[in-house]
Formats: C-alpha cells, structure tokens, sequence
C-alpha cells in the first residue's frame, strides 16, 4: 500500500547508499554479450542490464543476513528504486512487479516477493517531495550554527502542501511528514548539537507544524537564535 511507501520514505537514504556501493564491476559485465538463458529480459538493452544487475546484488545483500536493516522498509525503498531507476521515463511499459519478476526469475532470491508494490506517478511524485522534506531537513538540523531560515520556510511549505492536499491519502503523507521530522530529530539528537536544540522544544508538542512555524518565524529575528553557540555535549540517552 503507498501509505506503507509514504512512512518508510524518511529511511530512504540508507538503503540508496547501500544500492549505489561498489557497482564499478556491473560496468564492465554489462559491455559483455548478454546471456539470455541466464538473464531473460534483462538484456533488453545495456541500462537495463545494469539495473538487473545492481537489483540483483542488492538482494542478495538483504539475503545474505548480514544487515541488521529493517527488510520490509529495504524493499519498499527496492520498489521505489525500481520505478525511479528503470521504468520512469522509459519505453517499457511495466509495472514495478513485473520488473521485480524479470530480475528475479531462475533466481533463488525471494526476500522482497511480499513487500514489493506497484507505483503509479503520484505516488512516486509524493514520495520524492517527502524525500526533500527529509533532506532539507536534515541540512537544518545537522547545522553548527547558523540556522537557515529560508531553508526551514522551504520545509514548513513542503508540509502545508501535503496537509492541504484534497486526496484520500493527504492525512498518511502529513503523518509521514511528520514521521521524517521526528526521525531526523532523533539523528540529529544524538550526534549533533543543534538537535537537543531541537528535541528540547518539540518534546511532548501535539501540533508540530504550529511549533514548528513559530519557531523558525521567532528565529528571523532573534538574535539569540542567530549568534548562539551550541556547546551540547553529545547525548547518550
């Protein structure tokens, strides 16, 4: 279901960096002749190719059980990769399944069969915009010192449009909005100083947008906000 997709949306980041490690081999097979008994539809053309081939090593990574990573949010993000890498603004005609099956056929790799989902254009316009939010975020938050305003703007607009959006799933990409504020927090909390900042005055908050508005408006002109040196030691808890 794209609810599922919107709310695994802020813990893309780690499985893209895990899709994009070490493909430099993939470069060199794919110059190769294609083998079709073993590779079937993959070898329609050599950027296919190359994608059946990173899809097929991410699997086997999930496979392996050498992650610790949460699979069912791996395999969402394994669903969106697969539009946004092989289908979106591309000839073929496919849906995001039927590509899962041409790279996994003849193959024993079986570990995203029950969490792949098919993804139309707007779900994966909603999920890229909550991707931004996550990543604007994150450069806010992760700041020594200066606060960036217009970029706080940028992230507080982002959340109106998905809180205003007349469609049935307007409320779960709100709440996924939400879920990506809330997991940068705990990032940022942990290992930088401007996260305690953060945490200490959203803590226990109902209305995050409403705070959050007040905050960053209170911030433009505050010049506490703006020549403050954060000396938060890093927290343990």
């Amino acid at each position: 279901m794209s609810e599922e997709l919107y709310i695994s949306a802020s813990s893309f980041s780690t499985y893209e960096e895990i899709i994009n490690k070490d493909n430099d081999d993939i470069n060199v097979v794919i110059n190769k002749p294609c083998d079709f008994s073993k590779l079937g539809e993959c070898c329609k053309n050599k950027d296919f190719l190359r994608n059946c081939l990173i899809a097929d090593k991410y699997l086997n990574y999930l496979e392996s059980g050498k992650t610790l990573l949460n699979i069912e949010e791996a395999c969402k993000y394994f669903s969106y990769w697969i539009y946004k890498e092989m289908l979106l603004d591309k000839e073929y005609s496919n849906s995001v399944s039927e590509v899962y099956e041409i790279i996994t056929k003849n193959k024993d790799v079986h570990i995203c069969k029950e969490y792949v989902e098919d993804i139309i254009p707007p779900t994966f316009s909603n999920i890229k915009k909550l991707i931004g939010l996550y990543e604007n975020l994150m450069k806010i938050l992760t700041g020594i010192k200066d606060i960036d305003c217009d970029q706080a703007k940028i992230c507080i607009d982002m959340y109106k449009g998905f809180e205003e959006r007349p469609e049935k799933s307007a409320n779960t990409i709100a709440t996924a909005a939400i879920t990506a504020i809330s997991f940068a927090s705990v990032m940022t909390y942990k290992f930088t100083p401007l996260g305690s900042w953060v945490r200490h005055r959203f803590s226990g908050n109902k209305n995050l947008k409403n705070k959050l508005e007040k905050e960053f408006t209170a911030s433009q002109n505050s010049s506490e906000l703006q020549d403050m040196e954060y000396r938060v030691p890093y927290n343990s808890s």
